[in-house]
């Protein structure tokens, strides 16, 4: 079978594990809930989230792609309900309120980009590089905690299942790229799945406290 055979069957794994991927996010926030504060965690994670879910989708559209277009619709609407429960719980609301402010900002300021643009080509060209520079940073969001982590020799900041799905979800996604010949799809994700095994790997030195209690939620 030739590689491009396989582009709906790739496809449709990335798209439901890239799902499952964003539905990890409800542990995170229920660990918010049980604590009633989101502690030392980064928004950042969730507000990146957002916007690159926003340009992906968007870049499905402008390219043609169902398959980008329903994983990222999925994945806008879950990221946004995160960072409602984030700033509800979080004891830095004006900061967090700030962040949220400049994300629907940069959220704005694509739309009306992509509705005011008559070249597609062009469209293509720099949302797709907008994409891909988003989902460097959104692989790369939990590394703001690394700081902490280095300081207090504990990953208790870091979402270990959120970086788990992302080395599985990177790998698939980086192989789809590949497929369909698409750069902007294919390199991100090679460098998305390079952050996010480093950020495995320091649950190896820094254990978290909680993966030995019997949920093993961070």
């Amino acid at each position: 079978m030739a590689l491009e055979e396989w582009k709906d069957i790739v496809g449709n794994f990335a798209t439901v594990f890239t799902i499952v991927q964003f539905l990890v996010g409800i542990q995170v926030c229920a660990n918010f809930y049980r604590n009633k504060t989101t502690g030392e965690t980064s928004c950042m994670t969730f507000l990146v989230g957002v916007v690159m879910t926003f340009v992906w989708f968007n870049y499905g559209r402008l390219v043609s792609d169902s398959t980008l277009q329903t994983v990222n619709c999925t994945g806008l609407v879950l990221q946004t309900l995160y960072t409602f429960c984030f700033y509800n719980f979080t004891p830095l609301k004006i900061q967090t309120g700030k962040k949220i402010f400049l994300t629907l900002l940069v959220v704005t300021l694509v739309q009306a980009y992509i509705q005011n643009e008559d070249d597609l080509p062009t469209a293509q060209l720099r949302v797709g590089l907008l994409g891909a520079s988003m989902s460097v940073m959104y692989c790369s969001a939990p590394l703001a905690s690394i700081q902490h982590v280095f300081r207090t020799r504990s990953t208790e900041s870091m979402p270990y299942y959120l970086i788990v799905a992302t080395v599985l979800v990177t790998g698939l996604w980086t192989l789809y790229g590949h497929i369909i010949q698409d750069s902007f799809v294919k390199i991100p994700n090679m460098i998305g799945f390079a952050a996010a095994v480093f950020q495995l790997s320091l649950f190896s030195y820094f254990p978290s406290s909680s993966q030995y209690k019997a949920a093993g939620i961070i």
